[in-house]
């Protein structure tokens, strides 16, 4: 199946951005990892977990961006994940489960209580992150080199 289907059902609307506006939410993104990384050794795991998982809505954002799309504002994250599921390849899908799983215990660290999030665990978010930043990255600049030859 494919990503195009997000468009079919609305769930990805086109959006003109240009080169550099998805490269400054890159750029957040890199900058949410050296955050969390700093958190982290500090003894704050919950925020460094949150600031791993922003880096990787960020960089599947700014892809998202980078295909001339944006998703539907309502429910944004669950259809950037979504299409990572659809977009990238199934050697991928282990790293796209570790985001799902990221986002439930995101959304439960912010609108629940009583989770623990521990310093491995926190550890093994931020090494899933870079992995996963280093994939849209390479994404991007094929995409970028396609319209290149157009």
């Amino acid at each position: 199946m494919s990503w195009k289907k997000l468009l079919a059902d609305k769930s990805l609307q086109p959006k003109t951005i240009s080169a550099d506006e998805a490269d400054s939410v890159m750029q957040k993104a890199v900058s949410s990892i050296k955050a969390a990384k700093l958190l982290v050794d500090k003894k704050l795991e919950e925020p460094a977990f949150k600031e791993a998982y922003d880096s990787m809505i960020l960089s599947s954002r700014a892809l998202i961006f980078s295909l001339g799309f944006k998703p539907r504002s309502v429910g944004a994250h669950s259809i950037t994940i979504r299409f990572c599921e659809l977009y990238f390849s199934e050697e991928m899908s282990g790293l796209i489960g570790k985001f799902k799983k990221l986002k439930q215990k995101r959304n439960y660290l912010i609108y629940g209580a009583g989770l623990i999030i521990s310093k491995t665990e926190t550890r093994n978010a931020i090494k899933s992150a870079e992995q996963f930043l280093k994939a849209a990255e390479s994404e991007i600049h094929k995409i970028r080199k396609q319209e290149k030859l157009l």
